[in-house]
């Protein structure tokens, strides 16, 4: 398997916290925002964009595990005959990009991944077993494509008889020991968080992160008991506080979250608390969906929301979607994925049209005119930027074809991604409100 130098790496070490931003005229967002029920806070982080290994969603992976295994059991999740398949079949040069944030472990920091289609903690701990995901074979560690390994115990103890196993659709899995630090984001230390050391690994890295930091909503952590993950199932999984949840339980800092995504860096914030100084517009607010395992108990599980319509035109179409199934909002997966007779229709309208390469996903030429694309949630359209319609770091050396940002998800498995997140402001709100907002950002 090819391992990738992201290109970013040098803008990837200089990472700091609380970086400058132009605050001129704040006055009306800190209204907005004050509107909206949140704060303006300093604790923030920037946020850099390094490429990863082909695949199109780790969240749409594990979405499509647990309905194979039924885990997750709602209207949303009942098989289509017509869901599209072939999911991993992407080309090698369709790449995509995700974010990574500094995180500390006690005195240490690490790169990882900021991922809210994901509740549970994870670090690759040194000394790591990593194993091909086909063959189960062990690989070299570098196979695998971790950044710097954790080294050492839990900081603050171990928990006896219990450990993480994600498995992903793909093949990939990882199981290690769970135990519990004090982690550190952006300024907020969340005491005692409980997290995994990945000790066993069949995973495709990107080079950099050495982990990821688990955003969701605990109905999704996947703690189990024992310490044999061949002997884990539905039976004996355990759920506990993710790191949002503890935040705020811990009374260090609201249990609130909030991104300001951009393709420039300079730009791009996670924040902890409350929202990051950009400047917005008025926020919109709407509540996540519940849903119900096979057991029947209902839980959080994803950040699922309603979506009133999806509009797109261009100099020669405008076209509208209306009678949507919930979307889930990730900032772990780089494009949205959308019902496929929509997003077939809007990279149609791209001048000139999207070519479609799989089930899945459409290439555009790299200079291409996207189509305006609203998506109204709570009743308020939130404008996708044109920038974040077309990913030109997904083209091959010598190619004018890069991948959409608009792709086909399947029944149960639609996601609003980085391509939506980007250019506004999203929060996600997991105390009892548990509701997400968003605003366009004006800076």
């Amino acid at each position: 398997m090819a391992r990738l130098i992201p290109q970013v790496l040098a803008s990837c070490l200089a990472l700091g916290l609380g970086v400058a931003i132009p605050v001129d005229n704040m006055l009306q967002t800190r209204n907005f925002a004050a509107q909206a029920g949140l704060a303006i806070t300093d604790n923030f982080h920037t946020l850099a964009r390094v490429r990863r290994q082909p695949g199109l969603s780790r969240t749409f992976d594990i979405l499509r595990q647990n309905r194979k295994n039924k885990a997750i059991n709602n209207d949303d999740l009942i098989d289509d005959p017509n869901d599209p398949e072939g999911v991993d079949n992407l080309r090698a040069e369709l790449h995509q990009v995700e974010y990574i944030m500094k995180v500390g472990f006690g005195a240490d920091e690490y790169y990882m991944i900021p991922d809210t289609g994901s509740s549970d903690t994870w670090i690759i701990s040194e000394g790591f077993q990593c194993l091909d995901p086909y063959f189960g074979q062990d690989v070299p560690q570098e196979d695998c494509a971790f950044g710097p390994l954790f080294k050492g115990d839990f900081p603050d103890g171990k928990i006896d008889n219990q450990n993480l196993n994600i498995s992903y659709l793909s093949g990939d899995y990882l199981n290690g020991p769970m135990g519990f630090a004090n982690i550190t984001v952006a300024n907020v230390t969340i005491p005692k968080q409980q997290f995994a050391l990945v000790d066993v690994a069949a995973f495709g890295g990107d080079g950099v992160s050495s982990g990821i930091l688990g955003l969701g909503l605990r109905g999704l952590t996947a703690a189990f008991t024992g310490n044999d993950p061949r002997n884990d199932s539905i039976d004996n999984l355990i759920n506990y506080s993710p790191l949002v949840e503890t935040m705020g339980t811990s009374k260090v800092a609201d249990p609130i979250l909030s991104f300001a995504m951009s393709r420039n860096e300079n730009r791009s914030f996670i924040a902890f608390g409350g929202v990051p100084p950009v400047k917005t517009g008025e926020y919109t607010t709407v509540p996540i969906q519940q849903g119900t395992t096979t057991s029947g108990k209902t839980d959080y599980f994803y950040y699922d929301i309603a979506i009133d319509s999806i509009s797109w035109n261009s100099s020669t179409i405008n076209q509208t979607a209306t009678n949507l199934p919930n979307h889930l909002v990730d900032s772990g997966t780089t494009i949205n994925l959308f019902p496929g007779v929509v997003a077939e229709a809007i990279n149609n309208a791209y001048t000139p049209p999207g070519q479609q390469e799989d089930s899945m996903v459409w290439s555009v030429e790299c200079d291409a005119v996207p189509p305006t694309l609203n998506i109204v949630i709570g009743g308020k359209a939130i404008r996708t930027h044109p920038s974040s319609m077309i990913l030109p770091e997904t083209a091959a050396e010598g190619s004018n074809r890069c991948l959409s940002g608009i792709g086909s998800g399947q029944t149960g498995s639609y996601i609003l991604g980085d391509t939506f997140m980007q250019e506004i402001v999203a929060v996600f709100d997991v105390s009892d409100k548990k509701e997400l907002k968003f605003a366009q950002r004006l800076d």
